[in-house]
């Protein structure tokens, strides 16, 4: 494993869909997240967050990193128009093994690049923009929370806690069903929410805080 996954942001992105892809793989397989754009300009997330990437996309590495997340939009005209966008992504038909993992409306982009054309998959655009958009072959397309076909994973939004479980099994990692999912049984008892730190732990603790005890 390369340790890295990369995160394809354009304007108008959904910043809350993928928090818990980021979160899971940094925390329970040490891969850190690398922001990639079609330029360094300040990106604005639909939550108004505004995030500069660290790549662009002519910087960009297949052999660099895992696999390829696109977030879901609330707003999709800019980004069709991004010829750099798609021209990027119709440039990974050359590597049908590299896992590619797309939510909410950030499908339509792999519509558009070809790379859904002999694939299963599910998006969250309207029914009616599925039919008549001639990119999107509305005959692949399954109505369910999550699809996985080959190296490619879709997910609609709601998905957002299985959308990471998913693509981190096509990667081969054991990742448990409740991982970043949220809390629907509440567990009351004071020990539960109690963490504690290993001995090792503790000694780090005591030397990086020195000046704080």
């Amino acid at each position: 494993m390369k340790k890295k996954i990369a995160l394809l942001v354009y304007p108008e992105f959904s910043l809350q869909e993928i928090g818990n892809t980021i979160a899971l793989f940094r925390w329970y397989f040490e891969s850190k997240t690398v922001v990639l754009s079609s330029s360094k300009d300040f990106v604005k997330s639909e939550e108004g967050v505004i995030i500069q990437p660290e790549k662009t996309l002519d910087e960009f590495d297949v052999n660099d990193y895992d696999c390829l997340i696109l977030p879901g939009i609330s707003d999709i005209r800019e980004s069709l128009n991004d010829h750099k966008l798609i021209d990027f992504l119709r440039g990974l038909k050359k590597y049908p093994d590299f896992v590619i993992g797309a939510i909410c409306g950030g499908p339509i982009f792999l519509s558009m690049a070809g790379l859904l054309d002999d694939k299963k998959f599910t998006n969250q655009l309207y029914v009616e923009m599925n039919e008549r958009l001639p990119f999107i072959k509305d005959e692949n397309i399954q109505y369910k929370p999550i699809v996985v076909d080959g190296n490619i994973v879709t997910a609609v939004a709601d998905a957002y806690a299985d959308f990471p479980i998913a693509i981190a099994r096509l990667l081969g990692y054991e990742c448990p069903d409740s991982a970043y999912k949220p809390c629907t049984d509440f567990d009351e008892s004071e020990e539960k929410y109690k963490y504690h730190m290993d001995e090792e732990g503790i000694k780090i603790f005591e030397e990086v805080f020195k000046d704080f005890l």
